[in-house]
């Protein structure tokens, strides 16, 4: 049986030294997505702000975060920008099919590709990041394709809610 040091993030941070900056990024992002529900109307303005945020937190502070765990593999670079560039295509192939089914479609799809794309993240960022994109997943999916009648708003603040838990998990793996 495992011991419970196994399972915390911080026993992880070594093999993946980029929890820590990975989780200040989604932390940010959840961040504007809770706000976003909170004023839908100016929902892209609060993505694109956070998006701008989490950069310019990455680039003062990733360094310092990862500092004690040492450099990521090549590998895991590759998965980073690998997943990256499976978002990219995803939004652009997936994307046009659920606008025109409507704002509520094409939100949850996009929050739907954003946890998909977490899923090979996992290489470069750890099992939590793989959790992460199910979870995230699982309930975009839900008001897609399980629960139509569930509120686009609540999906949206549920979502944020769910990368701010996780990032500040990841985060404390210092």
């Amino acid at each position: 049986m495992p011991s419970a040091a196994a399972s915390h993030p911080l026993s992880w941070a070594p093999a993946f030294p980029m929890v820590p900056a990975g989780g200040l990024f989604i932390a940010i992002m959840g961040v504007g997505i809770v706000v976003g529900a909170l004023f839908p109307n100016k929902r892209d303005f609060l993505l694109i702000s956070a998006f701008v945020v989490a950069v310019v937190a990455l680039v003062i502070f990733a360094g310092r975060l990862m500092a004690p765990f040492g450099s990521p593999t090549r590998l895991q670079l590759w998965f980073l920008f690998g997943s990256i560039a499976l978002e990219i295509v995803l939004f652009h192939f997936g994307m046009p099919r659920y606008r025109r089914a409507g704002e509520r479609s094409a939100r949850l799809a996009s929050l739907f590709i954003v946890g998909l794309h977490f899923l090979p993240m996992a290489v470069a960022f750890g099992p939590m990041f793989f959790t992460l994109g199910v979870v995230l997943c699982l309930c975009s999916g839900a008001g897609l394709w399980l629960k139509p009648s569930l509120s686009l708003n609540g999906l949206w603040t549920a979502d944020g809610l769910i990368k701010i838990v996780f990032g500040s998990v990841m985060i404390l793996a210092l």
